[in-house]
């Protein structure tokens, strides 16, 4: 019975990750998740069932549309994949349970909104605003850790409201704490710069996250992120510090210096909150182990 269920979650998180290739290709640019029906956008033919099957059609036709031949993005399989290891995964984790409905409709956000900012730097609002709807609605029916909620309000001396309530306290604490820090944070670049460091989407990301993810690993997200991107940067500093050493015909394309150039930090931030999803509650763990030995 387990092994149908995880082939039968497998397989659904093929189907929504095909489903979500559509909505990353349309939804920044505008265009009906609805129709047209699924076309090769190079040559406009209409992509018929059998070579639309997740994963498995994009391995017979070896990554090349069948009509003109022109090679289909590395995106769709991997995006149909991902969905459904993470699909899997939260079965895997959770159980068969409710917070495995939640974290695979979490899962299934955040890896849409992952790709869509790598792509076009866009963090569609049919996503984020979506999810903290979702997310506040979970908290309700699906309670999150609430210890960092119960802890300050028994240090403010606050009576302790019911478990559901707490939870979506919890949530909603967690949404503005993680909205609010990147807003200030966006707030302080701009007073001091005269520019936009970040974008409104990272922020409503971010209070997405919260609300799916509370306020204990919504603090997690916000101190890892950054760390991450910054490494990033690093990687792609050191790596253009060598490319400089090469031949101009050989050398990169993109001469806009790395610094001037935008980070998709939608990318991190919602890779960080998948992986706080999994891993967060065991990294808590560990860390306060090592504060109070």
């Amino acid at each position: 019975m387990d092994r149908l269920l995880e082939c039968a979650l497998f397989l659904a998180g093929l189907s929504f990750g095909s489903f979500l290739n559509v909505c990353i290709s349309r939804i920044p640019r505008d265009e009906s998740v609805v129709t047209p029906p699924s076309h090769c956008p190079a040559c406009g033919k209409r992509i018929g069932w059998r070579d639309n099957i997740p994963l498995i059609s994009w391995l017979v036709l070896r990554g090349r549309c069948r009509q003109c031949g022109t090679r289909i993005s590395l995106r769709y399989p991997l995006v149909e994949l991902l969905t459904a290891l993470v699909f899997l995964g939260c079965y895997l984790y959770f159980g068969w349970t409710w917070l495995t409905l939640k974290f695979c409709i979490f899962g299934f956000l955040l890896i849409g909104l992952i790709f869509m900012d790598a792509e076009t730097g866009l963090l569609p609002r049919e996503f984020t605003y979506s999810g903290i709807v979702l997310g506040l609605l979970f908290a309700w029916f699906v309670p999150v850790d609430s210890s960092a909620t119960e802890l300050m309000l028994r240090v403010y001396r606050k009576q302790l409201p019911g478990a559901h309530w707490l939870s979506l306290l919890d949530a909603l604490l967690a949404g503005v704490i993680g909205a609010g820090f990147f807003y200030l944070a966006w707030a302080l670049y701009y007073l001091v710069r005269k520019r936009h460091g970040l974008g409104f989407g990272d922020v409503t990301l971010m209070g997405m996250s919260g609300t799916f993810l509370g306020v204990k690993l919504t603090v997690m997200v916000i101190f890892f992120a950054p760390l991450v991107t910054v490494v990033y940067v690093v990687f792609l500093l050191a790596r253009e510090a060598l490319s400089t050493k090469k031949l101009d015909d050989t050398a990169s394309e993109d001469q806009t210096p790395l610094l001037s150039r935008e980070i998709p930090f939608g990318v991190f931030l919602g890779a960080c909150s998948l992986a706080a999803a999994f891993v967060g509650e065991s990294v808590w763990s560990w860390y306060l182990r090592q504060v109070l030995m």
